[in-house]
């Protein structure tokens, strides 16, 4: 049997990295969203922003003071190296800047944060008669990457 898309497509990405997936359907013309994605790695998150939303300008910290972003980011559970959450205390310690724009990044990109505390419920799955959603994973590739010294090809 044949499955064949007839309505716009709303794109779940978990683990989604730099977004290859919304890059192929991109590739192939398909007609989607970016609906929501799942990542925790900070330099993923910003690539993914700058590649996929890289208009999108809006101050979604503004109302945010300080200790509100290290709470918010603290939630989503956010690393800086791929392997370990950073601590509360870690994430303090950073600039009120840098806190800022790995916040707007993750709102502009509709990043629900770590998928250790992902739930159904957090992907909006509504209005089934009107999109299709297609939910796609990546898997941890930073043993393939120039970032981790491409370890994992061997």
């Amino acid at each position: 049997m044949q499955y064949k898309i007839t309505k716009p497509v709303r794109l779940i990405e978990l683990f989604s990295g730099v977004g290859a997936q919304a890059m192929a359907l991109k590739q192939l013309n398909v007609d989607f969203m970016h609906w929501k994605t799942s990542e925790w790695e900070v330099n993923a998150i910003k690539s993914y922003k700058a590649i996929h939303m890289p208009d999108d300008d809006t101050d979604y910290s503004a109302k945010l003071n300080k200790e509100e972003l290290v709470d918010a980011l603290y939630k989503i559970n956010i690393s800086t190296n791929g392997k370990d959450p950073l601590e509360k205390k870690q994430i303090a310690r950073k600039g009120e800047k840098w806190l800022r724009n790995i916040y707007n990044c993750i709102k502009s990109s509709k990043n629900i944060g770590s998928v250790i505390n992902v739930h159904a419920s957090d992907l909006k799955i509504i209005d089934k008669d009107k999109y299709e959603y297609i939910l796609t994973y990546s898997f941890p590739c930073t043993d393939l990457s120039l970032a981790g010294q491409r370890k994992g090809i061997a």
